[in-house]
């Protein structure tokens, strides 16, 4: 079963973060929230409060909206590419497992794979011996 992913814009507003999610079953769910890292848990309980459903039956993107923050555009460029790093982290982090199986495959020792994919060698180990649990399953 998919689960649901509500996009949420976060907009600073004086004090506090303005938090809507767009097209929560046709209907827009706000909230708000003193600090950013309190945005999630306070969205979730809106969306679950309209939906009628419990707060972990779905995900929820949370896009902050930095236009009524005065910052450089230097900032925002860090911060686009932060995202973008943590985007290409998880990646490669799903795409690891078949690297590592394919590379041993192709006969690279563990130590060279572990190089390769800028991890440890015990990492490489732990991840074949994960992939044969699997398969074996």
């Amino acid at each position: 079963m998919d689960v649901i992913t509500y996009r949420v814009t976060a907009t600073r507003e004086g004090d506090w973060w303005s938090l809507v999610a767009e097209d929560v079953q046709g209907r827009e769910v706000a909230s708000q929230a003193r600090r950013l890292d309190q945005a999630d848990a306070v969205i979730r309980e809106a969306i679950a409060l309209v939906l009628d459903v419990d707060v972990d039956g779905f995900e929820v993107d949370i896009s902050p909206d930095l236009t009524q923050v005065e910052v450089s555009d230097e900032t925002l460029e860090a911060l686009d590419l932060r995202r973008a790093l943590a985007e290409l982290s998880d990646q490669a982090h799903r795409r690891t497992p078949a690297a590592v199986t394919e590379l041993r495959g192709a006969g690279l020792t563990v130590r060279d794979v572990a190089q390769l994919l800028g991890v440890t060698p015990s990492r490489v180990s732990q991840i074949e011996k994960q992939a044969t649990l699997a398969n074996s399953a």
